[in-house]
């Protein structure tokens, strides 16, 4: 783990990103313009210097502790541990290979101590975690250790194909078949109904260096639903366009049973026929089989509420779906989207990158979210403000779910490849822009607005399908005629092109009346009606906390 900006008094979030520049704590405050953002940070190198007074310097690493499991190599394997794995397909010179050993264990399953098959969990030599099966099927790992891949350490420097496990055995049975480029996931599958995987791939961001250079992941993962749920999340995290699907026969669910089952060249033939997991482009019916059968008994993707029940009837938010929002200046199109960001981070752990340019520096951004995570005004008021305890639970709130992008060239390319760098390292569900117009854009000469704005729509629609996240862009709308002032913005009215219609999947007009605190939400275009339908519903917009909250009936 890294210092915090904190640590040194300066007054930025440790997941920023991009050029910033804020008061320095070292002069700022004996400076006549103690105001002035002289201290210039580098949130990509995490450096910074003061333009001022000279101060710079660096965040630096905390090396995270972590347990060290009670290890010590054999040279000889129990009996136990031979016969089992020959029931299995595995081979004494395999287990050598992957050191397994016997150990008498605490098994809190069974509340007693029980003799287990012991898997060294190596990296860069040293064993870092060990994880034992008892003969029930019973798991445990050694407490407050790293987790990383079982066998990462086997993948060879240069090797560019890796064949990734839901089980240790199944890993095994490919070094069987001489296929020494597999790995597999420490934790097995999450199940079904899991909603917050905070923690459950850190393995991937901890073997992060050692797996640069991998051109293509094979996906072997169990034939059930819960390995369905490990596969998605794997692409979501490692790439769709790096990463393959294997297809088992009918009497199998994993590759150690074909192993048993079928033996080694029907195992090789699985790897050889695995294919490219579904991307935008040309495939074939058969290539979506399993989505088909997903779609069959289980339904479109889950869809995902507001916070709101009445807005739930009109939009939902679903995964892989581009959501435009207009509204006239000053009449809260940003606080909505903000509310409705903090709605989905509370409901579903969901978690967002955010290039919100008109909220710099981003402390003014945070300081909105907080009033709306705790629902009470940040400043001194008539209402009573967030206490020091209150700021502290939104920061820990905001630090894990939300994540600030500020490149320091803010065109789309840039920000759709840090969103891509979040994606495997934090596992986002969202992507907020806002707003279109303050981004770089470049516009080659001969190509009209028009086809600038279809196409850029096209690359930021398709990043949202491919990735499988959610992104709202924040749009404004053309200066409104007199006449035309009472009336709300259409996603037609943006300025540029129609395309914002056409290309959107979902559109959102936001429209809050002069003389109250009445917001009018009116749901413009519905791509998919799964998602919800046309039509418009009342908020209160409470204007000390920025919270919106429902009509009372």
């Amino acid at each position: 783990m890294k210092e915090t900006y904190q640590d040194y008094g300066i007054n930025l979030p440790i997941n920023a990103t991009g050029q910033h520049y804020t008061t320095c704590p070292d002069c700022s405050h004996i400076r006549k313009k103690s105001n002035d953002p002289c201290l210039g940070i580098d949130a990509d190198r995490q450096i910074w210097n003061c333009n001022h007074c000279g101060w710079s310097g660096s965040l630096k690493n905390i090396k995270k502790e972590y347990n060290k499991p009670d290890w010590k190599p054999k040279d000889t394997l129990s009996p136990k541990v031979i016969e089992y794995f020959k029931k299995r397909g595995i081979t004494e010179k395999t287990l050598k290979y992957n050191d397994i050993q016997y150990k008498d264990i605490y098994m809190p399953q069974e509340d007693k101590e029980v003799g287990a098959i012991a898997f060294p969990y190596i990296y860069d030599g040293e064993v870092v975690n060990i994880k034992y099966r008892d003969g029930k099927k019973n798991f445990r790992q050694e407490s407050g250790c790293l987790k990383v891949f079982y066998g990462i350490d086997k993948i060879k420097k240069g090797e560019t194909t890796v064949i990734i496990c839901e089980g240790e055995i199944d890993k095994l049975s490919f070094d069987e078949i001489g296929y020494h480029f597999s790995i597999s996931v420490p934790d097995g599958a999450p199940s079904p109904g899991t909603k917050n995987f905070n923690t459950k791939f850190e393995y991937i961001e901890n073997c992060r260096n050692k797996l640069k250079g991998i051109e293509n992941f094979i996906l072997v993962v169990d034939n059930d639903e819960a390995g369905r749920v490990l596969e998605r999340e794997l692409a979501h995290r490692l790439g769709r366009d790096k990463c393959l699907r294997v297809e088992y026969p009918d009497d199998c669910k994993d590759a150690n049973e074909i192993l048993v089952k079928h033996g080694k060249e029907e195992l090789k033939k699985l790897i050889a026929n695995a294919k490219q997991y579904p991307v935008i482009g040309v495939n074939q019916t058969s290539e979506f089989h399993n989505e088909l059968m997903n779609l069959y008994n289980n339904g479109f993707n889950k869809v995902y509420s507001t916070g709101w029940d009445t807005l739930d009837k009109l939009y939902k938010a679903r995964e892989g779906e581009l959501t435009v929002i207009t509204g006239y200046s000053g009449h809260g199109k940003s606080e909505f989207v903000d509310a409705l960001l903090v709605n989905l981070a509370e409901k579903h752990n969901w978690k967002f990158g955010v290039c919100s340019l008109e909220n710099l520096p981003y402390e003014r951004h945070i300081r909105k979210l907080a009033e709306k995570i705790i629902g009470k005004p940040f400043f001194k008021g008539e209402s009573p403000r967030i206490t020091e305890d209150e700021l502290k639970e939104a920061e820990i709130t905001l630090e894990n779910k939300f994540y600030f992008i500020n490149p320091e060239k803010i065109d789309i390319d840039n920000i759709l490849e840090i969103t891509k760098s979040l994606i495997f390292k934090k596992g986002i569900d969202g992507l907020l822009i806002d707003p279109f117009n303050e981004l770089e854009h470049n516009r080659k000469p001969g190509i009209s607005e028009t086809e600038y704005i279809g196409s850029f729509l096209s690359k930021v629609r398709r990043f949202a399908r491919m990735n499988n996240i959610c992104i709202w862009i924040i749009a404004h709308p053309v200066k409104p005629r007199m006449e035309d002032r009472d009336k709300p913005p259409t996603v037609y009215d943006i300025s540029g092109s129609a395309n914002w219609a056409n290309k959107a999947d979902n559109a959102i007009s936001v429209y809050r009346h002069q003389h109250d605190n009445l917001v009018e939400i009116h749901v413009q275009k519905i791509r998919f009606k799964e998602v919800g339908r046309i039509g418009m519903i009342e908020l209160i917009y409470d204007n000390p906390s920025g919270c919106y909250n429902e009509r009372p009936f």
